[in-house]
């Protein structure tokens, strides 16, 4: 049975890193150029800080999908407490019905009693290497979000 819950970064950590190659290959662009290359001390300074929220989607105990957000406030907004979602990730195996809706439904509602009030996030817009779109935006819509700005990107380097 699926479950979503709140788990303390480190707890889950061991169980999220041996997704995270094929998260990366999924999602990523010029992958080769800018190499997947986790800051673990800087995550562990910010769950130490109280400032990750993460949710672990389990089936019997086997992590199957997780969200990583980053809470504190917004430079701009600091009365109003914001949630800026880091990571979002459910195994292909496991993207049936609405996992991605109870995922992020989840992320809301113990945000919410974190006393989050503005959560803030992406979805990519490009292609995954199979060709399947990887545009999420019709599941945040559904939940009610709105779409508030574009992301570009450019090497420079």
């Amino acid at each position: 049975m699926i479950a979503c819950r709140v788990e303390p970064w480190s707890a889950v950590l061991p169980d999220m890193q041996p997704l995270w190659a094929a998260h990366f290959r999924e999602v990523a662009v010029e992958q080769a150029r800018v190499p997947l290359d986790m800051d673990l001390p800087a995550y562990a300074a910010l769950e130490a800080a109280g400032a990750l929220h993460v949710v672990a989607m389990r089936d019997d105990g086997i992590l199957v999908g997780y969200l990583v957000a980053l809470v504190w406030p917004h430079l701009h907004h600091r009365s109003t407490p914001h949630a800026f979602f880091d990571l979002y990730y459910i195994r292909p195996a496991d993207r049936k019905w609405t996992a991605g809706i109870r995922l992020f439904r989840e992320a809301e509602r113990t945000l919410a009693a974190r006393g989050v009030r503005r959560l803030i996030t992406g979805t990519k817009i490009h292609a995954a290497p199979s060709g399947r779109s990887l545009d999420v935006g019709r599941i945040f819509q559904r939940l009610g979000w709105v779409e508030m700005e574009r992301q570009f990107g450019k090497w420079i380097g």
